[in-house]
């Protein structure tokens, strides 16, 4: 295929929206197929196949190629350039709102391994890999890229191109740069030179976090300020206990003037565990803006009095047999004396909504919850409310002593504060 014959005869305008830039040298395209190892048992996925010229080398390789265009203008043009094969599978979609796990059960079922081959939007290409490797198992990408991303995603401890992006991608997979790709190659040229590089994923990450999206946060808000201190940075995020972060890094073994980019993968992951330890005996929370957006802010449970700032609340309504359960406040907490309320409390610092709800239940019962889904927010005065529906199975219940329980009809649930209201969550509930 001739790149720019193509764009001719199809009187095809570039579009700057989507990050197109058609890679014209046939050598390239040789040197990321050859790269790939790519054979009759292997199912590919491409990103942005563009005008095909790729995608040609690619089906002639491959068993299967699963192919994702976001430009419709683009999709008679493949259908008519790649009419030959019978190997390909076009998807006019986002890959970034696609079901990538599900097509690959649908498309790529009988292949051996899967791959990902792709010239990578460059606008986009962070969301894409992070998205990927999160949700589902690829063998292998072999993609290019912004050679300045690319650095980035290999960078190495101690060095000027090792940040978060690199911790969080390293810590899920084994990154290398393969060759450099001048910006000439391309029609139109882009104002950067690209890069492919080679990411294999782990089969299974030997060293976890006991807290993954802690683990996440602490990396990302280690590099918020590149300029600081591994500390300072830490203090902006968990609050002005420098005694404490100190102490977590003399156990550590790191220097107080330690820099972020000085700390490897693991050490990251044992840094965000003994965060965890350390400061959730401090019972610190997120603080949220009033739509429920993180504000980056830490500070304990007891100090909630900043303006236009709320912690969460995840609470849960259980249904067993037709009857839901519900909790008088411990009298050891009288803030609501004799007033039956949801199970449920705040969200621990970097924990997740589902998870927090499933900590508290299942601290004071031993209800094995499931099928959660989201009723809805409630926002109030220092708190928003997370209400989650959730189904249980009932064995043995056993209560904290200080609490008192009960099971309710749906219409006694019109009686509990939270539904009179708002009664809205309750018209969400199904009988």
């Amino acid at each position: 295929m001739n790149t720019k014959k193509i764009i001719d005869e199809n009187q095809f305008h570039i579009k700057k929206k989507f990050g197109q830039n058609f890679l014209t040298d046939k050598q390239i395209l040789e040197k990321i197929v050859s790269a790939a190892e790519i054979n009759d048992s292997i199912g590919v996925i491409e990103i942005g196949p563009g005008l095909g010229v790729l995608t040609e080398k690619l089906l002639e390789k491959a068993k299967h190629v699963l192919a994702y265009e976001i430009d419709s203008e683009l999709i008679p043009i493949l259908e008519k350039n790649l009419s030959n094969y019978s190997n390909l599978t076009l998807i006019n979609k986002d890959i970034l709102l696609a079901d990538v796990k599900s097509d690959i059960n649908r498309y790529l079922c009988d292949c051996d391994k899967v791959y990902v081959v792709a010239n990578l939007p460059y606008y986009i290409t962070t969301p894409i890999l992070l998205g990927l490797l999160q949700k589902v198992h690829i063998d292998k990408y072999v993609v290019m890229m912004q050679l300045e991303v690319a650095d980035r995603l290999c960078g190495k401890v101690s060095t000027k191109d090792y940040n978060s992006l690199s911790i969080t991608i390293q810590y899920q997979a084994s990154v290398r740069k393969l060759f450099k790709v001048p910006r000439t190659v391309f029609k139109p040229a882009p104002n950067v030179d690209s890069a492919v590089i080679e990411i294999k994923a782990y089969d299974e990450i030997k060293h976890k976090p006991r807290n993954p999206e802690l683990f996440f946060d602490v990396v990302r808000n280690s590099f918020a300020q590149r300029r600081k201190t591994l500390i300072n940075n830490l203090m902006n995020r968990f609050g002005p206990e420098k005694e404490k972060i100190t102490k977590i890094l003399n156990k550590m073994g790191i220097k107080e003037t330690a820099r972020s980019e000085e700390l490897t993968v693991d050490q990251f992951v044992d840094l965000a565990d003994n965060i965890l330890t350390e400061f959730m005996d401090s019972e610190l929370v997120d603080l949220y803006d009033k739509d429920a957006n993180p504000l980056g802010l830490t500070i304990h449970r007891n100090a909630l009095d900043k303006p236009n700032a709320y912690i969460k609340v995840t609470s849960c309504l259980i249904k067993y047999n037709n009857l839901y359960y519900i909790q008088q406040r411990s009298p050891y907490k009288i803030t609501s004396p004799n007033l039956y309320e949801l199970p449920g409390g705040g969200l621990d610092s970097g924990e997740g909504e589902v998870e927090g709800l499933i900590r508290e239940v299942k601290e004071e019962t031993e209800l094995d919850i499931k099928n959660i889904k989201l009723l809805g927010r409630t926002l109030g005065k220092y708190i928003i409310r997370c209400v989650y529906f959730a189904d249980a199975v009932h064995n043995n219940v056993v209560l904290h002593e200080a609490i008192n329980y009960k099971w309710v009809t749906k219409e006694e649930l019109k009686d509990l504060d939270l539904f009179t209201k708002h009664p809205e969550l309750l018209e969400e509930l199904d009988d």
